[in-house]
């Protein structure tokens, strides 16, 4: 009988969660779009930067790098990696990107925009009567390498003009130029110069058209997108130039432009080239999915010969049942060598299951999904989420989820009020009496019990179906149709003859009913009534309280629907055991529940409803045989809100540091063995401090909150090592962070027997001496350092920059003692692309003399093919160029042979006999293939098909070295 109650209600499980305040459209060709973003790609990158995706709020941390764009200079990585986000990729209402449900490919740097309610730049035309000089709230989000954040360009309505506001912390400069056009402001494009002084350009850009629900404006272009074109070295040099694949369309009537997309198709610099092959489906317009999609990664060196490819393969979802809103999922990446044989493959495993209808947050058992049963919990999961990585060795990492909980606290009074009804599945159960078989030809009256205190009100529910409509039973066709007039009803009573009305849960019919009740236990009659004759069968479920003690924890998949529970290894496809799991436990220290807490994304419009994740303040994580560990968290909610402004009805919050404290802070890290013995504590305090005084509005729940920027000042560690005899060895460190760069202003450790070891960083900002490279934007390298113990300085080092020059022009050390200066090195002369050509030890600080170092750089200026030791860039002279040129001409075996030729002749110049000279040789993107020492004793590096270094010969061919893998072949 409980199943068919159940059956009955399915229909009603397709009430899916309503995402209204995070959704983003599916993207339709040249049909402008009212997403808040207008790319899925961005949308989908856009979330790692809203909401944290860290152990926090219990999703996995999965990235794997791709390619490293080979740039010459170190201080530049520009790397792209994948990354995975859980979160949504079932939903239709949530695109695709162009590397798959859930997958963000990082790397290439972009400047995007997020429309907030209105178009900004909306109102453009001064001459027509709408025209306002409105106030801008739109977002930019920016992804550099190795930086991402938030801008936003305020105006000032009464001046009309404009300012760009950083939200994000950091040390970046943004400039932009903008367009001719004077009733608001159109930006043509950005520059962001890093706190290094590299700039990065962003020239190339998306165009949409957006359509606003606006009578007077109901369409209008704008640029969604900027995409960098050029990384510029502080001295000029350009490292990388990226290019843009581009569709465009313009209208045919007027030129105006309609839409133009950019995807990124090569990256060009000094040392090789990265192509990057996607394939544009225009058919994919009005489906969750991107229509670009990532098929191919090509690496190339400076002699444009494939050095590597990535092939990236996909699959259609296999749900929903919709084709049109089936996503695209990344199945494999397969790198590949020069020869186009596949190296490795690693392999992504989905689940394709669809069981994805969600529980409405609180509703009674009448209305089903509120009152889903604990099985929903642990057996449900959702539409296109990984569950398996199947590494190039063939290893597999399989991920495990499960429902988030959240902390509550059951008083007596919430279980005294959910008696009546069944909302509460984690602490309440339905418990079924035995069927109760009716005969209105037998009888109209009968009765039945329900348990209890007798004192205290409970919920109960009847139903019932009629099976017969007056034939003899058993011998009826239940199809029959139903004879006129017809009608069965019901009243229920208590023993005290007082009537009862219950809930209906679906409207009664001639068929059956279900209604719940609100009584006190005891004895019931039922009293049938109607017209005719029927029989059948009747129910009674009680709704009761679980047994034993109460977990002060909620099941939820309402707030960040899926967490993380355990990882699993194995060292191969076929293996059933793994070699190693992880669980995790999001219980509160004392065990009692969850120790997860409901927070809202922070909107930037109040006119969308939040959506809500759950941040833990405490997880374990354990492995058999290895102990665990148990980290706690700070939350907002440890740095709370408090009113500042608005009225009792509308109250305005402020909300300190919620920048930092959204994404969760360490508190404390603990390390325990098997055992349950404490081997290792951190302990962890934090001084939080504002970044600017630039107050930033969002709304949470529709009402209004103010923040701003802000940065972790101070941090303080306190560590605490147990011995297996229970002895205790004590450390501390403190790390002070600079407030204008937030690079380190001082290290301090203090170690076990007491002493204190420092190391302090002086910056060029308001540095006497450097304010060339604070002009430059060169904020982040420390230009002193000094190294203290117990508080006494024992080393004190100085990088200059003397005569302006924006690259280093010597080391000083400065004598703690007596203040007296030693120089230890000069760079004396650099190359127009920033390479040392000479640079001298130096011996005499009164004269500046010492042992000079030339460095001769080959392959187009790229790498070093000769160090001279002793010699000047004078004694050299023009004895270099014939390896120079030869170094450029090296593109195959036989022009290595002419370099490597060249440069024995280079060594053994009589002009040159007395310097010592090393030599190199290269195939570029893979490796050294020759080092010659001043001895002469040549080293010859091999490489396999493969780029891997597999053995180091000498000019005999008798090995030196040899380096073996253990990678098995796909």
């Amino acid at each position: 009988m409980m199943n068919k109650l159940i059956n009955g209600k399915e229909y009603l499980l397709f009430l899916l969660l309503f995402c209204a305040g995070n959704m983003y459209s599916q993207q339709s060709l040249g049909e402008g779009s009212t997403a808040p973003i207008a790319s899925p790609s961005m949308a989908s990158m856009s979330r790692f930067t809203d909401n944290p995706v860290n152990q926090v709020t219990g999703q996995p941390n999965i990235n794997i790098p791709v390619i490293e764009i080979p740039i010459q200079d170190k201080n530049i990585k520009n790397v792209f990696n994948l990354s995975y986000n859980p979160v949504y990729v079932w939903d239709s209402n949530f695109s695709a990107s162009d590397v798959g449900a859930g997958w963000s490919l990082f790397g290439g740097s972009v400047i995007y925009k997020k429309i907030v309610e209105e178009l900004d730049e909306r109102y453009d035309d001064i001459s027509r009567p709408e025209y306002q000089k409105n106030a801008f709230d739109d977002f930019y989000y920016y992804n550099l390498p190795g930086i991402s954040g938030r801008f936003q360009i305020k105006r000032d309505v009464v001046n009309n003009t404009f300012s760009l506001v950083n939200m994000t912390p950091n040390n970046l400069k943004f400039e932009y130029q903008r367009s001719t056009n004077t009733a608001t402001l159109k930006v043509e494009n950005f520059t962001i110069t890093d706190g290094k002084g590299y700039k990065y350009i962003f020239d190339d850009f998306d165009y949409e058209m957006r359509y606003d629900e606006d009578f007077f404006i109901p369409r209008k272009g704008y640029k969604s997108a900027y995409f960098l074109t050029k990384i510029i070295s502080p001295i000029g040099k350009i490292l990388a130039t990226y290019n843009y694949d581009k569709k465009s369309k313009n209208r045919a009537s007027t030129g105006e432009l309609m839409y133009q997309y950019c995807k990124l198709k090569s990256v060009d610099t000094d040392l090789g080239k990265v192509i990057f092959d996607y394939q544009f489906d225009e058919s994919l317009s009005g489906t969750p999915n991107d229509l670009y999609s990532l098929k191919k990664i090509t690496l190339k060196n400076s002699l444009d010969q494939i050095i590597q490819t990535y092939t990236f393969n996909y699959i259609t979802s296999a749900e929903p049942y919709e084709q049109t809103l089936r996503k695209r999922l990344l199945s494999s990446i397969v790198t590949s060598n020069r020869n186009d044989a596949e190296i490795e493959r690693t392999t992504f495993v989905y689940n394709q299951e669809n069981n994805n209808f969600l529980p409405t947050v609180n509703n009674s058992y009448c209305d089903w999904p509120g009152s889903a049963p604990q099985s929903f919990y642990t057996n449900y999961k959702f539409t296109n989420v990984l569950e398996k990585i199947i590494s190039p060795s063939k290893g597999v990492t399989q991920y495990e989820y499960g429902n988030h909980e959240y902390f509550f606290e059951y008083t007596q009074e919430y279980l005294d009020s959910i008696l009546p009804t069944y909302i509460d599945s984690d602490i309440q159960t339905v418990v079924a009496q035995p069927d109760f078989q009716f005969n209105r030809a037998q009888s109209n009256t009968y009765t039945f019990t329900i348990s209890g205190d007798p004192n205290k009100k409970v919920g109960f529910m009847f139903s019932f179906i009629v099976q017969g409509y007056g034939e003899t039973p058993g011998t009826g066709n239940p199809l029959d149709p139903e004879p006129e007039p017809f009608h069965t009803d019901f009243t229920i009573s208590s023993s005290s003859g007082e009537v009862l009305y219950g809930k209906e849960c679906f409207p009664k019919t001639i068929e059956q009913a279900q209604n719940t009740y609100y009584g006190y236990p005891g004895t019931y009659t039922v009293q049938f009534s109607g017209p005719g004759k029927s029989y059948g069968i009747f129910q009674i479920y009680e709704i009761k309280l679980k047994t034993g003690p109460i977990r002060k924890a909620k099941n939820t998949v309402h707030y960040g629907h899926i967490r993380l529970n355990k990882i699993k290894y194995y060292t191969g496809i076929n293996e059933t055991s793994p070699i190693k799991t992880l669980i995790y436990n999001y219980d509160n220290v004392e065990g009692t529940g969850s120790s997860g807490y409901v927070f809202n994304y922070d909107n930037d419009s109040k006119m969308s409803p939040n959506d809500g994740f759950i941040m833990y303040k405490n997880i374990k994580i354990s492995e058999a045989g290895n102990g665990y560990t148990r980290i706690s968290y700070l939350t907002p909610d440890d740095y709370p809100k408090y009113q500042d402004g608005g009225t009792p009805q509308f109250p305005v919050y402020y909300y300190p540091y919620y920048n930092i404290t959204k994404e969760g802070l360490i508190s404390k890290k603990e390390i325990y063995n098997e055992q349950n013995q404490l081997l290792r504590s951190e302990n962890y305090t934090y001084e939080l401090n504002n970044f600017t005084d630039q107050v930033r509005e969002f709304y949470i729940n529709y009402g209004l909150h103010l923040t701003k920027p802000a940065f972790v000042k101070r941090i303080s560690q306190a560590n605490k090592d147990y011995t297996k005899t229970g002895s205790m060895v004590e450390s501390k460190k403190e790390t002070v962070i600079n407030s204008s760069n937030l690079g380190p202003d001082s290290i301090k450790d203090i170690t076990s027997d007491g002493n204190a070891i420092e190391q302090q960083f002086i910056y060029p900002a308001g540095t006497s001496g450097y304010a060339h490279l604070e002009n430059a934007h060169i904020l982040s390298e420390a230009v002193q350092t000094i190294n203290k113990n117990n508080g006494k300085t024992v080393l004190n080092s100085q990088v200059k920059f003397a005569n302006n020059s924006l690259l280093p022009t010597s080391v000083v050390f400065v004598n703690p003692n007596d203040s007296s200066t030693k120089t230890s090195i000069t760079y004396d002369q650099y190359d127009s692309a920033g390479n040392t050509r000479q640079y001298t030890s130096v011996s005499d600080e009164s004269t500046g003399k010492g042992f000079p170092s030339v460095i001769i750089w080959g392959y187009n200026n790229t790498m070093p093919i000769a160090k001279i030791e002793g010699a000047t860039i004078t004694d050299i002279a023009g004895l270099a160029d014939n390896i120079i040129s030869k170094s450029n001409l090296d593109i195959d075996a036989a022009s290595e042979t002419e370099l490597i030729n060249a440069l024995d002749a280079f060594r053994t110049n009589t002009a040159l006999k007395k310097f010592q000279i090393t030599t190199y040789t290269y195939d570029p993107l893979i490796g050294i293939t020759t080092l010659t020492p001043p001895n002469g004793v040549r080293g010859i590096y091999k490489y396999d098909q493969n780029n891997k270094l597999k053995a180091v010969v000498n000019v005999n061919g008798n090995i030196i070295q040899e380096y073996k893998y253990n990678i098995k072949q796909p």
